[in-house]
């Protein structure tokens, strides 16, 4: 009977958690060349009500440098030392402000060289910048 009462428990927990879950959306996907750029993420305004946001590698190596996350009331969070990130790595989440999120500056640059590419010995770096969206209190 008590084996019984604890599975109930523990079905009826996780459907509830479940409600609960947020997703990672992806808002945009960029191509890194091999010198140092800022690329600028414009937040569609569906997305703007996000937590936290990572960064994906989808392709070769991409050495970040920066990020700046811009508010629509206008201010901004800088996050720096996000390190490398290789195929299949995402970086850790970053929180995002209380307001509504305008747009994403991102500051890196992809490992390797033209030269190296040609060949075929390095791709350049393709990132997956993600949100995730608060949650719909009701």
């Amino acid at each position: 009977m008590n084996l019984i009462k604890a599975a109930v428990l523990i079905s009826s927990l996780m459907m509830s958690l479940t409600g609960y879950a947020d997703e990672w959306v992806k808002v945009a996907e960029k191509t890194v060349n091999y010198k140092t750029e800022t690329d600028k993420v414009s937040v569609k305004k569906a997305q703007r009500q996000a937590s936290h946001i990572k960064l994906v590698c989808t392709q070769g190596t991409v050495n970040m440098h920066k990020i700046e996350l811009v508010m629509a009331d206008g201010s901004d969070k800088q996050v720096n030392n996000l390190g490398v990130l290789t195929k299949g790595l995402s970086s850790r989440s970053i929180s995002v402000p209380e307001g509504e999120l305008k747009s994403i500056e991102l500051t890196y640059d992809s490992i390797g060289s033209q030269t190296l590419g040609v060949v075929g010995a390095t791709k350049k770096g393709k990132l997956e910048v993600m949100v995730k969206l608060k949650a719909d209190k009701d």
